[in-house]
């Protein structure tokens, strides 16, 4: 009987199959596009899987599953395939008659009447380019202990019928999903009159939850809540009395952007419950899953999104990664990379946290479905680029394979709608060259996943505001357009990683969002950067909130920097005032960056799903006299961008998210950071593997950590042709030369030996 685990292997998360080693490179196809996978060595598949088998409590018929597996399987001889289960639909519609109050609730947030859940909102297609269809799916509440406790007898019983079966070696693992769309999201989010869950079941969760994070201590919960009662100011608030908040006062903000920690902790702690929920569901059916197994098999599941482009991301629930990272229940974790400026042309990058699985000893499985040359038109996503020529297309899959392998994680390509994406002759060698290289890392011992860390904090997205607008401005717009230009590698980090022990020293800490930090964070914080000689970038509104207040001296607390404030409503936007320090030097005279400058490059090809509205207040400005001002934000005419020297480490204030690129550079530069090319190209690499995806024609000077290749014995290799390639020694540090076309991708191998 097959077994499958993660688990170390030179000191990284690793997919073994009956003990050894693979290469965790799959495929998402249905069998009539199998070929062309298959002639270029890929063993390991995956599939979406659908029938009505779920017929009643306790009542199952897999017969459809089983023919639907038994071909598959017939058609991979020797290779492998991980079943995708989706709970979406399964149990429609019987198990909501039989279960009424375990079903989801929605409230108009103008009037609190209940809505029709699955009545579609069309400015979901104005979001999504699609659109968001959720009749006929079983939209239980994922509060819901019945619904755990149901479905996972259900999966269980499934596995253990599968594992019967002449194909049961064949399976190497199980993709559970639910949730819109497959993907663990609560059901709402693109319902944007309303809020969920008031269902009884949300009720009775919610209040296990308050019992549970205040240690059943009333008089915690009441400090928290400062007395009072969501339901009637000046009731003192109980565990058995304490209501969600009303969809009125969910959608009311103190502090503009921002909840107040205690006026808005109902509210606060319901959205944090929410995340809790689906990580407790997800758990409860993996956990199934696995223990219905005669042999342990890898369970994946879609989770963990901060890179996420939608109108409300506080309220998908995918803000609990670190309790689900913590859980032996699930050993994959999976999503598409992100959907803006992605493509010909854009950015690699995952919407979960591929780095922070690996901390965890999980692993990443990217979801690669970008639009090929054999993609027909699609309505899907249309804000992707789709690449015209066959060139075009070879080199973004060459990039888009080469970011799993850089990272240690894993991927599989994906025919989305089994059109036949990949199925060209002349995907194969692509595909088998891009999976050799995986192969070659998988014996090497990857580290140096990058001297820059971007850190993001899932327990800040409790206190902003349920909208989006500063969240994709802080993450995604920031990331893709951006801090993927720099020229250097960085790793992607929860907040919570940075307490682990075994965490590098970083040489760059960008906090992109730590608008809300604990007592317990603001010391982790001081652990890693006082006295460590590093350069901390903060942005917009650092530390503002704690446990019980919002303040600017919260944000001095954090940043060692002095703060003022105003309320105006406006964009995020700072003007250069000197270019005599590194950070500024050589760049254009009057530069501006922000949320308000050039809005038109997200529009251009790659482009992204949507512009939001970036508008925020309140605005924040440096006031300290002991400030290096380097820039002026321009909603206040005060400091924008602003150094301060610590103790023993730096800080560098900036009141605009969206920093330039070439200013990242330097700033980069300055924190003693490694850059590998300095013109722009997009980066990803560790000690072994180097790739670039140059964003314009011309020649590049590449260079390389000295302690990388300054042994004699080095030599560096184009990974992709398996050719040897010249580079040089000059003035203490290695270097290449080399003549890139537009969107070429470019896999640059150290190797030891001559």
């Amino acid at each position: 009987m097959t077994s499958s685990a993660v688990s170390p292997y030179h000191g990284l998360p690793c997919l073994h199959i009956n003990g050894q080693p693979i290469a965790a490179v799959a495929a998402y196809v249905k069998p009539a596009h199998i070929a062309r996978f298959r002639q270029a060595g890929v063993n390991l598949y995956t599939a979406l899987f659908s029938a009505q088998w779920w017929l009643g409590a306790d009542e199952y018929d897999f017969s459809a599953l089983d023919q639907q597996f038994s071909e598959y399987c017939a058609a991979i001889p020797g290779g492998y395939l991980m079943p995708r289960i989706d709970f979406a639909p399964a149990g429609f519609p019987w198990w909501g008659q039989a279960n009424p109050d375990e079903m989801v609730v929605m409230r108009s947030i103008a009037t609190g009447e209940k809505l029709d859940p699955a009545v579609s909102d069309p400015r979901g297609e104005e979001h999504l380019h699609h659109g968001v269809h959720l009749q006929k799916l079983n939209l239980h509440s994922f509060h819901s202990l019945k619904w755990r406790e149901d479905a996972g007898r259900a999966i269980a019983a499934l596995v253990r019928f599968t594992e019967t079966r002449p194909y049961a070696d064949q399976i190497w693992a199980w993709h559970i999903c639910d949730g819109w769309p497959q993907e663990w999201f609560h059901w709402g989010e693109y319902l944007l009159d309303g809020l969920e869950d008031y269902s009884p079941a949300a009720q009775d969760d919610f209040r296990r939850w308050l019992r549970a994070t205040y240690q059943d201590d009333e008089q915690k919960l009441q400090a928290a809540w400062g007395s009072v009662n969501s339901a009637g100011a000046g009731d003192v608030v109980t565990f058995d009395t304490a209501q969600i908040p009303s969809p009125a006062a969910r959608a009311r903000t103190t502090h503009g952007e921002f909840y107040d920690p205690v006026r808005d902790r109902p509210t606060i702690d319901y959205t944090q419950c929410m995340s809790d929920s689906v990580v407790d569901s997800i758990t409860a059916v993996c956990q199934a899953a696995k223990d219905a197994m005669r042999e342990p098999k890898v369970v994946c599941a879609f989770y963990g999104y901060p890179f996420c482009h939608l109108p409300r991301p506080q309220l998908i629930g995918h803000n609990a990664l670190a309790r689900l990272l913590a859980s032996p229940a699930v050993d994959l974790i999976a999503s598409p990379h992100s959907y803006d400026n992605r493509g010909y042309g854009g950015y690699h990058s995952p919407q979960a946290m591929a780095d922070s699985a690996r901390r965890a000893g999980k692993m990443h499985f990217d979801e690669v479905d970008c639009k090929t040359i054999w993609t027909p038109k699609v309505r899907w996503k249309d804000n992707i680029s789709k690449p015209e020529t066959l060139t075009d297309t070879l080199e973004m899959m060459k990039k888009d394979a080469a970011y799993a392998t850089v990272s240690a994680s894993a991927m599989w390509w994906c025919d989305l709608f089994h059109q036949g994406w990949y199925d060209a002759d002349e995907c194969v060698e692509p595909i088998r060259r891009m999976r050799q290289i995986e192969q070659k890392m998988l014996e090497s011992r990857r580290s140096g996943f990058g001297e820059v860390a971007l850190v993001v904090s899932e327990r800040a997205q409790m206190f902003q505001a349920q909208k989006d607008g500063l969240v994709d401005a802080t993450r995604e717009m920031f990331r893709n357009w951006f801090l993927s230009r720099m020229g250097a590698p960085f790793e992607q980090l929860l907040l919570s990683d940075l307490a682990r022990p075994d965490l590098p020293d970083y040489k760059l800490y960008i906090m992109a969002d730590a608008f809300y930090l604990s007592q317990e964070e603001r010391a982790v914080l001081r652990a890693r950067l006082q006295g460590r000689g590093v350069t901390a970038l903060w942005v917009y509104a650092p530390g503002f909130l704690d446990e019980r207040s919002a303040g600017l001296d919260n944000m001095y607390a954090a940043t060692g920097i002095h703060f003022g404030q105003t309320d105006r409503l406006d964009e995020l936007n700072v003007h250069l005032a000197r270019h005599d320090h590194p950070i500024t030097a050589g760049l254009p005279e009057g530069l501006r960056y922000g949320t308000g400058v050039d809005r038109e490059q997200y529009l251009r090809p790659p482009k992204i799903q949507y512009l939001p509205d970036t508008r925020v207040s309140p605005a924040f400005y440096a006031d300290d006299p002991e400030a290096l001002v380097l820039g002026i934000a321009e909603n206040s005419g005060r400091a924008g961008l602003v150094v301060k020297e610590g103790d023993g480490w730096r800080s560098i204030y900036s009141a605009a998210p969206l920093l330039s690129w070439p200013l990242l550079r330097n700033i980069a530069r300055w924190a003693g950071v490694h850059l590998y090319s300095e013109q722009g190209d997009m980066i990803w690499a560790n000690d072994q593997l180097l790739v670039i995806y140059s964003q314009e024609a011309g020649q590049r000077t590449i260079r390389f950590p000295t302690g990388m290749t300054g042994d004699k014995e080095r030599r560096v290799e184009d990974a992709y042709h398996e050719t040897p390639l010249p580079w040089q020694a000059r003035s203490g540090c290695t270097r290449i030369d080399l003549q890139l076309k537009r969107y070429e991708t470019r896999c640059l191998l150290l190797k030891t030996g001559m």
